[in-house]
């Protein structure tokens, strides 16, 4: 064996020796990794979108030089259309609706959201969330509990229910400021899902 080959044994065997020693036994312990039954993947779907004008949202519009009433100005309500998503299966325990909207207005908006089955309300309304003049995908959650999914499933729209606010009570907006403005909404869902169930 030439020198040569005798210095590359020897550090070869020399790194072996050092990665044989410095790492310890329960490093290698294949028992440590995870269950595959605590292994919860989040599912992801969307269920309506829209763009909305205020002044298509109100008929009839009021004055341009009409302030926002203190209580509010109630626009009608949106029906979109929730494309027939299902949630009925043993491996999912919760439902979450998040609804992101943006807000192009200069008034604050009020929300609510409520689930129709062919014009006819199902449930109860969710609390109404407010979302901040300007704001820009602002997310909110709902959390659906098991009779929130059955009636998401027996539902054929979802509801939306504004109201456009002053964001402060003693400068009221004017609904010429607020008439060619708009706001978006994107409704999706997220559920974890129990593989091995």
């Amino acid at each position: 064996m030439t020198t040569i080959n005798k210095i590359h044994s020897g550090i070869v065997l020399f790194l072996t020796t050092i990665m044989l020693i410095s790492c310890g036994l329960d490093d290698f312990n294949l028992n440590k990794l995870a269950n595959p039954t605590d292994i919860v993947p989040l599912v992801y779907a969307p269920l309506a979108y829209g763009t909305f004008k205020v002044d298509a949202l109100l008929v009839p519009p009021p004055a341009d030089n009409d302030p926002i009433p203190p209580g509010g100005l109630t626009l009608n309500p949106v029906l979109l259309d929730k494309m027939g998503t299902s949630f009925r299966t043993s491996a999912i325990d919760s439902v979450y609706l998040v609804t992101h909207l943006t807000n192009e207005t200069s008034a604050n908006i009020q929300f609510e959201l409520l689930f129709f089955n062919r014009g006819v309300p199902v449930g109860n309304r969710f609390p109404p969330g407010k979302i901040l003049a300007g704001a820009k995908d602002f997310p909110v959650k709902f959390n659906l509990g098991t009779d929130d999914q059955i009636n998401l499933q027996n539902s054929t729209d979802i509801s939306l229910n504004f109201t456009l606010l002053s964001p402060s009570p003693g400068a009221p907006i004017l609904y010429g400021a607020v008439k060619g403005k708009s706001f978006t909404v994107k409704i999706g869902f997220y559920a974890p899902v129990h593989l091995f169930r």
